[in-house]
């Protein structure tokens, strides 16, 4: 009898931890044969290798969007972030500077970016969503003015591979996109920090009580954020031959929204990478299959603002709160 309530409560447990990510796998998988029903040419290699590459600038950042948002932070200034290292990277290059040189400089960059947030929000006390949401407008506006809010176009051949190349038959973004999810996955569920990320969002006073110092981690979140959202702004003016100022636009909602539909939490303390690489795939494939059937990008934009409040919804419905209220 023991036996069997042992293994009735593993089971249970089992499905507690993977049932986000069965459920939206589900789903993915379901929007996958309604468009390969409705579209002849979406089920093809080509165009999952497409959604691969289109889902790989998002899905970068979304790792690090996935740790602050489980240690209960926020970060909207992503965007900006990219816009401003994709400009730096792309003035750098026509200055004459080697591709490795340019691409350290701007990783730089994206790294100080998340320190300001993470400064700003850990020793500053100022609240996530107005500082990043200052951020944003501050890291656009200097992206703007670098070049008076004109492109920059990329020459230089060893750069551009880093966006358009492949490795064998698999795009070299979506390598990096894979590599960045596994190294962030250790990193969350293996090491002490990751531990430490989710007592944070968790209760931020009980672990400070219990001697994590949580201004120390919520300031490396942003920091890795910052980083990551600087290696996405590089990747993508690799992939679009240009630096642009209006890189990364609104896609700072794209991904948090991926990540909630991944079954990351915006009160904190819970959260999936492999939900949220699921995410980035299921928003990417929506809007490569809704541009198959020729649906208006206006009509697009109206049904990821649909998807947005759906996934908040879903956000609210875990956590219990339309219940309490």
């Amino acid at each position: 009898m023991s036996l069997v309530k042992s293994f009735t409560s593993s089971t249970r447990n089992l499905q507690k931890k993977v049932g986000s990510e069965f459920t939206i796998l589900l789903a993915y998988i379901l929007i996958i044969v309604v468009f390969s029903i409705l579209s002849r040419h979406f089920f093809s290699t080509d165009n999952f290798l497409n959604i691969g590459i289109y889902s790989a600038v998002t899905g970068i950042t979304a790792t690090t969007t996935t740790l602050a948002l489980v240690a209960g932070c926020i970060d909207i200034s992503v965007g900006g972030t990219m816009a401003l290292t994709g400009m730096v990277v792309s003035i750098l290059l026509k200055a004459g500077y080697s591709a490795f040189a340019s691409v350290l400089i701007a990783l730089v960059l994206g790294v100080i970016c998340g320190s300001i947030n993470g400064f700003a929000v850990s020793k500053g006390k100022i609240n996530p969503m107005i500082t990043t949401l200052a951020t944003m407008s501050i890291f656009r506006g200097i992206a703007y003015l670098l070049n008076d809010g004109i492109s920059i176009v990329v020459t230089n051949e060893q750069f551009k591979w880093l966006g358009r190349g492949y490795v064998g038959f698999i795009p070299f973004l979506v390598l990096v996109m894979l590599l960045c999810y596994i190294i962030t996955w250790y990193l969350a569920k293996y090491t002490a920090f990751g531990r430490k990320v989710y007592a944070t969002g968790s209760n931020a006073r009980a672990s400070y009580l219990s001697g994590i110092n949580t201004d120390r981690v919520v300031f490396i979140v942003y920091l890795l954020n910052g980083m990551l959202a600087g290696i996405s702004g590089i990747l993508m003016a690799a992939q679009t031959g240009a630096g642009l100022p209006t890189a990364g636009t609104g896609y700072e909602m794209t991904i948090i929204s991926a990540c909630i539909l991944g079954g990351t939490s915006l009160s904190g303390g819970k959260g999936s990478l492999w939900g949220s690489l699921i995410g980035v795939l299921m928003l990417t494939t929506i809007s490569n299959g809704l541009t198959m059937l020729g649906i208006q990008t206006f009509w697009q934009q109206i049904i990821k603002g649909c998807i947005l409040l759906a996934a908040v919804f879903i956000d609210v419905l875990r956590s219990g709160a339309y219940k309490k209220a």
